[in-house]
């Protein structure tokens, strides 16, 4: 496989229908005329109807250009894509009013990596793992009972000030993403792999005196970065599961 390059990607015709996109953020420094300054970037990532993942493309996100991000995803329709089931974000309002314009029937759903990067700036590093495991627990659990439990738990280790804060901003809606079966949850929320490209960019771009001036060269200082997408997270069975309640869940999709 030759590595991804910027442009190429950019092009390249999409397939018509992704079950879901991630968003991933990620803040570099970026170089604008004689200034350098924080940028927030977003990967946006796409799950195809074979389970395999997509880089759909990155982006720098324009905070106060409201017309911006309607015209990112006017983009990603003019290069195939017809519809969208769900999208991961975090607090991107802007995206999300341009992305529900652009496609009416989408649904909001957390970003597991956008919530435990906020956790994680509150723990140890040596706890910061099992904060991203507990915060995806509370996700995929098999009934809403069950979540029940593990809430509690989780509200009991999480217990400072700090961290009641946050659970009451970031989790405390989610018994709402139970009507959505656990197999579908666990597509959602399957953000193991996603995390792992974020930290590929954060680690790349945490030195404080490295910076770009294109997007393009995040693809060029990542190096070969295909080994983060084209691939499926999920065993044939468990995909296999994830498509039948998608199929029972939404008929009048074709997902085969």
């Amino acid at each position: 496989m030759n590595t991804l390059n910027f442009d190429d990607n950019c092009k390249r015709k999409l397939d018509e229908t992704y079950l879901i996109v991630y968003v991933i953020e990620n803040t570099i420094n970026m170089k604008k005329g004689d200034f350098i300054s924080k940028s927030n970037i977003c990967s946006l990532i796409g799950v195809d109807l074979k389970g395999y993942k997509q880089l759909l493309n990155i982006y720098e996100d324009k905070v106060n250009n409201n017309r911006y991000w309607l015209d990112c995803f006017e983009n990603l329709k003019s290069r195939g894509i017809k519809n969208i089931l769900f999208l991961s974000v975090g607090d991107n309002k802007n995206m999300k009013r341009a992305a529900k314009i652009a496609f009416p029937d989408i649904v909001f759903v957390d970003s597991i990596t956008y919530i435990v990067n906020k956790f994680q700036r509150y723990t140890t590093e040596k706890s910061s793992r099992n904060t991203a495991a507990k915060i995806h627990n509370l996700y995929v659990q098999k009934t809403l009972k069950d979540y029940e439990i593990v809430q509690k738990n989780f509200n009991t280790i999480y217990n400072n000030s700090i961290h009641k804060k946050l659970i009451e901003k970031y989790l405390c809606n989610i018994q709402s993403i139970y009507k959505y079966s656990q197999n579908i949850r666990n597509l959602l929320f399957k953000h193991s792999s996603n995390m792992a490209f974020y930290d590929k960019i954060r680690i790349t771009f945490n030195n404080n005196n490295k910076y770009i001036s294109e997007l393009k060269e995040i693809y060029d200082q990542l190096g070969d970065i295909n080994k983060y997408f084209g691939f499926t997270p999920f065993t044939k069975k468990e995909w296999t599961m994830i498509l039948n309640d998608l199929i029972l869940t939404y008929p009048n999709v074709e997902f085969i």
